[in-house]
């Protein structure tokens, strides 16, 4: 059995209280049988469900609160409604206390106690506890005497039935949270992945732009050395010199971010990832996104790809944003749809993602993957919006997965990308 999940999520007192009420309400719903004052109550349904919840709780203390509770609130009601004398009632009572802590003490014994449990031994347990203890509560009643095979058969049957209804609910139950866990899990993972990809993507170019903070530094250095001959201002070749090492601490601080989130963000024991799980963390998301946009989109996905990707990051960061692309340009569509489609060509995946947003002209098209070109930004206040961008997007397609991107679009149609994977790169670990 895996690791109980509390059934109510108070203290240890505060829900033996709440069993021991809840069963005595229980034990109200009965039948007479047998012999007088023997009842078959609903109550011995509901105790495994406390149980099977609660397994923090010491079972005999619970069954103390129960005997205690349940038996007394009967004798209230039987003396209430003078259904027997004071003699009976009392014999019902002790009767009751008895079935109770016979109950507690075997699963004590035969269950709690031994520390190692699952489904199996706790079904068996709780058919055994009802079992021997409505034996006891009868026997007490007929004074050990008129014992017959109809008896047993029937208590017998009565702890059958109630046990695989109890286990039954509180089974299906814990499944039910286990898979609402899962789903839960899942969904957080699928988060991890986006967000890793993010931060993994742009630490690759930040990697790239150390390069050019080392050529400021040097040029500014040169600069420095070459002012020494001339006949200029001290204050000139300080200022030189004072670049040189103001970009030498931006590098050093570049450096430690690096270090940093690159360390966050691999493990070293990283698992590789369906293509089919990609495009799933992929769309995942952007649904999500779309939802809280208030948008119109339909995502369409058709996979035919089965490989197992090591370099999944950056095919997740590749795909989601040209998909985001779409996306944006299907702002003011009332029926917008983007379609993902995936082909594996051989030597190559093939990656086509389309919408029927508002398109491009060809004066736009030919300076998208120009670095620093953007048509996204806010109009209120200037700022440009961040991502890789798709200069970034086709250097990652091109260093990492030897591949190509292309697009094509007519304007107030829509626009389709095509990007072209190397199937042996795919399937190779990343790369610097």
């Amino acid at each position: 059995m895996f690791k109980q999940t509390r059934f109510i999520n108070y203290g240890r007192w505060q829900r033996i209280l709440i069993a021991a009420v809840c069963i005595a309400l229980a034990s109200q719903v009965n039948f007479q049988t047998y012999a007088p004052g023997f009842i078959l109550a609903l109550s011995p349904l509901i105790m495994p469900i406390f149980l099977y919840f609660n397994a923090d709780l010491n079972p005999i203390q619970l069954m103390l609160a129960i005997a205690f509770a349940s038996p007394i609130f009967r004798g209230i009601l039987l003396f209430i409604s003078h259904d027997g004398s004071q003699d009976q009632i009392l014999t019902f009572i002790m009767t009751d206390i008895a079935f109770y802590l016979c109950y507690g003490a075997l699963y004590y014994l035969l269950y709690w106690r031994r520390g190692q449990w699952n489904n199996s031994s706790f079904f068996f347990t709780i058919v055994v506890c009802d079992y021997v203890s409505n034996l006891l509560e009868a026997s007490l009643l007929t004074h050990f005497a008129h014992y017959s095979y109809q008896l047993f058969q029937l208590l017998f049957i009565v702890a059958l039935v109630r046990s695989l209804c109890s286990c039954l609910l509180a089974f299906l139950y814990h499944h039910f949270t286990l898979m609402m866990r899962e789903d839960s899990h899942e969904q957080r993972y699928y988060h991890f992945v986006w967000i890793a990809a993010s931060v993994k993507s742009e630490v690759y170019f930040m990697k790239k732009n150390i390069s050019e903070i080392e050529n400021v530094m040097k040029n500014a250095y040169l600069l420095n050395q070459n002012l020494q001959d001339e006949s200029v201002d001290p204050k000139n070749r300080d200022m030189a010199l004072s670049i040189a090492r103001d970009v030498h601490e931006i590098k050093k601080d570049y450096q430690n971010v690096i270090r940093g989130l690159g360390d966050y963000f691999d493990d070293g024991e990283e698992t590789a990832m369906k293509f089919t799980d990609i495009l799933r963390v992929v769309t995942s998301y952007i649904r999500v996104t779309i939802k809280d946009r208030q948008q119109n989109i339909v995502i369409n996905v058709q996979n035919d790809v089965e490989l197992v990707v090591p370099n999944h990051y950056y095919v997740v960061s590749v795909i989601s944003n040209l998909i985001f692309n779409s996306i944006d340009a299907l702002q003011n569509k009332t029926n917008g749809l983007v379609r993902v489609t995936a082909e594996d060509a051989g030597d190559n995946i093939i990656v086509n993602i389309s919408d029927n947003g508002s398109g491009m002209d060809a004066k736009t098209m030919a300076m998208i993957f120009q670095p620093g070109f953007t048509t996204k930004f806010n109009e209120d206040t200037g700022d440009v919006y961040r991502g890789i961008g798709l200069s970034h997007v086709k250097i990652i397609v091109q260093e990492q997965f030897d591949g190509t991107i292309e697009v094509a679009s007519k304007l107030g149609q829509g626009t389709n990308f095509k990007v072209t994977f190397n199937k042996q790169r795919l399937l190779q670990e990343a790369t610097a």
